[in-house]
């Protein structure tokens, strides 16, 4: 069968469909990945092929503004909504200041700046001339599924974190239905409808959800929203590396890696990345710290600075990690079983951290809070309690039990059975 893949211009939210995406050709099947051509280069490098769609420089005419999701909605005081966040009793309000609004900024700030007209026009007309059977599409990047739609195939969302812009679609769709018929909006309906009215097609929740989630996240830290999922294992898979001779070397003290991702900054946090390392340099430990060239001449000691390492080779020898929520770095750490400090910004890191605190698996410290007496004490404690190890094993254990890619590829074949209307066999 032919498996059209779909990503959002960010080589980070690409790399956990990669695996699959190899797991597909060695199946025998044919895969092409469609993205924006600031992404190319990422998608060649995984030896997938790439199919260009929308302009380059394409954040120039189309913003990505997601600050806007707080800054916009934090204004209205709800900080549910602010970091997708509902107690069980104390449910977000369907007004502007709560989901509505939610929904009405998620399309503008969100999925609008990675979906926009052209985009969506080339993808189509791609797949009307390439006829995918299936098409797997990075949560945020609609375009897929009205790709998909356009052309009878079943499409799949990917998700690799908590599916909290879902649980809001849902919790929106469930209050909208309590309003009186007069004042019901739905934003994303209207949005969808008018772009798949150009193709033909009607809006139905599906293009939204998808027909089935493909979902790499250890089942116990899953928002549980009753959707058809597709369990698939993640595998790290960083782009192309190169091993440091240094890590072959055996280490005398314990190893902790520090990063904060490609973006290398964190927000309002209480202290910056050199702050956090000073506090940490009179610690009995090596520190890996992955920051830019300009910061890598004032660091402590006892800390290796390095611009990229891949931490799938690393973390094997790391006894813990301080991060910031990222998608590979919370998701290799527990691959790997190791405790984490998470340093949660907003967006889906604060779910991320409390739940890897409630399983025992690490520590949750907002970056606001974030000092670095408060670093270096959550440090010594993953390191000196042996709960966290105990913790992160079993969640190691969990996403061990998880089909590799190679077995999930039959039931999407099945998936397509079901859904696509021009399966090839």
């Amino acid at each position: 069968m032919r498996v059209l893949f779909s990503c959002m211009p960010h080589p980070t939210h690409l790399q956990p469909m990669v695996p699959l995406a190899w797991a597909l050709r060695a199946a025998g099947h044919e895969v092409r990945v469609a993205a924006q051509p600031e992404l190319v280069d990422a998608i060649t490098q995984a030896g997938v092929t790439a199919v260009p769609v929308g302009a380059e420089h394409w954040y120039a005419a189309d913003p990505w503004a997601p600050e806007l999701l707080g800054e916009l909605l934090a204004a209205g005081g709800s900080e549910h909504v602010e970091f997708f966040d509902w107690a069980a009793s104390d449910p977000a309000s369907w007004s502007h200041e709560g989901l509505l609004g939610l929904e009405h900024t998620m399309i503008s700030s969100l999925f609008a700046s990675f979906n926009s007209d052209q985009v969506i026009d080339d993808l189509v007309a791609f797949a009307r001339e390439w006829r995918p059977d299936l098409v797997v599409w990075e949560q945020f990047t609609l375009a897929g599924a009205v790709a998909a739609t356009a052309v009878d195939a079943a499409h799949t969302r990917f998700v690799y974190g908590p599916d909290i812009t879902m649980r809001a679609r849902q919790r929106f769709l469930a209050r909208t239905a309590e309003q009186h018929p007069e004042h019901r909006e739905d934003p994303t309906a209207e949005w969808l409808s008018a772009v798949l009215a150009r193709f033909g097609r009607d809006y139905r929740e599906t293009v939204r959800s998808g027909h089935a989630t493909i979902d790499v996240t250890p089942p116990s830290t899953r928002l549980g929203l009753g959707l058809r999922t597709v369990d698939m294992r993640y595998v790290p898979y960083n782009g192309r590396a190169v091993l440091p001779e240094w890590l072959a070397e055996p280490t005398s003290k314990p190893r902790v890696c520090v990063t904060l991702g490609v973006s290398d900054e964190l927000g309002d946090a209480a202290a910056t990345v050199r702050e956090i390392l000073a506090g940490l340099a009179d610690l009995d430990v090596e520190v890996v710290a992955t920051i830019g060239a300009a910061q890598q001449d004032q660091v402590p000691s006892n800390v290796r600075a390095v611009d990229f390492i891949p931490l799938h080779d690393l973390l094997p020898s790391c006894a813990a990690i301080v991060h910031h929520g990222g998608v590979g770095t919370r998701a290799t750490a527990e691959v790997h079983g190791i405790p984490q400090l998470i340093l949660a910004y907003g967006y889906d890191t604060v779910v991320k951290a409390t739940r890897t605190e409630e399983l025992g698996a690490g520590l949750c410290l907002p970056a606001a809070r974030a000092d670095v007496a408060s670093v270096r004490s959550a440090v010594r404690r993953l390191l000196r309690e042996p709960e966290f190890r105990s913790g992160a094993g079993k969640l190691r254990d969990e996403v061990a039990a998880l089909p590799a890619p190679a077995a999930v590829v039959p039931e999407l074949v099945e998936l397509v059975g079901e859904h696509g209307s021009t399966v090839r066999r």
